[in-house]
């Protein structure tokens, strides 16, 4: 997920497993061109790692490390290793360290091996963030009720130009009319969403892309929402998403038009 260097010839290594969760590992020697990591530890790879263990001490010791899977197309796109970087960032917040990490090892892997094979890199990403939440235990309610559980229909068309549906990150996500106005009243913040967005969010989360092309400007508008809502839950702002969300909200209602006065 990480490597640092160290000293002149090594470097520090933390890497997701699927047993042992999150590890930090020191890699002796590693820049040495005779050295038997030399050109195995890249960012993206699948590896086969064996590394010791002392009581006590903060980094284990790598021995051998054997590539699996090398992903070299991802850094020949810059969207591309953008988008693996910011996948590799939220492992490294969510992986538990010296525990169990298998689903959270299959997402990423499942990710990268995406964006590798050429999935649209924004695809790719926002597949990645709803199976993460999912993974987390923090998925939002997309379709029904996050509170009641029934139906939570899109608002009077009059409301709004474009459809829209009432939701709260706070509350777990998408609202029916009644529960969004308990959910005011005990203080909590509710605004709206494009049911466009909510409905592609469900579809993704549900059985994956559709085999029509999606339009750039609505993948956008979902991975805005997926990137909010995650900051949200998480109650911090990953490094890779400060330049994505430093634009404007971009589900955010349009403003009422105003007559032009003569």
């Amino acid at each position: 997920m990480r490597r640092f260097a160290y000293g002149e010839s090594s470097l520090v290594v933390h890497a997701l497993t699927r047993a042992h969760g999150r590890v930090h590992l020191l890699a002796k020697g590693a820049y040495r061109m005779r050295s038997r990591l030399y050109g195995r530890l890249d960012l993206f790879d699948t590896l086969e790692l064996d590394w010791s263990e002392r009581a006590g001490a903060e980094l284990g010791n790598l021995e051998q490390a054997e590539l699996l899977e090398r992903r070299q197309r991802i850094p020949h796109s810059l969207e591309a290793y953008r988008a693996a970087l910011t996948v590799l960032e939220l492992a490294s917040l969510a992986a538990p360290e010296r525990a169990p990490a298998s689903e959270l090892f299959e997402l990423c892997r499942s990710a990268l091996n995406a964006l590798q094979a050429g999935r649209e890199p924004a695809l790719a990403l926002v597949e990645f963030e709803l199976a993460f939440l999912h993974n987390l235990g923090l998925a939002p309610a997309l379709e029904a009720c996050a509170s009641c559980g029934g139906a939570a229909p899109a608002l009077a068309a009059e409301e709004h130009s474009t459809s829209r549906a009432e939701f709260s990150a706070a509350a777990g996500g998408r609202l029916c009319t009644r529960c969004a106005q308990r959910a005011r009243e005990s203080g909590l913040r509710v605004g709206t969403l494009p049911t466009d967005v909510l409905e592609l969010a469900a579809q993704l989360a549900r059985e994956g892309p559709p085999q029509r092309e999606l339009p750039a400007a609505l993948l956008e508008r979902t991975r805005d929402f997926t990137a909010r809502f995650l900051r949200r839950q998480l109650d911090c702002q990953p490094k890779s998403y400060r330049v994505f969300l430093s634009a404007p909200h971009r589900n955010r209602p349009a403003p009422p038009s105003r007559g032009v006065q003569g």
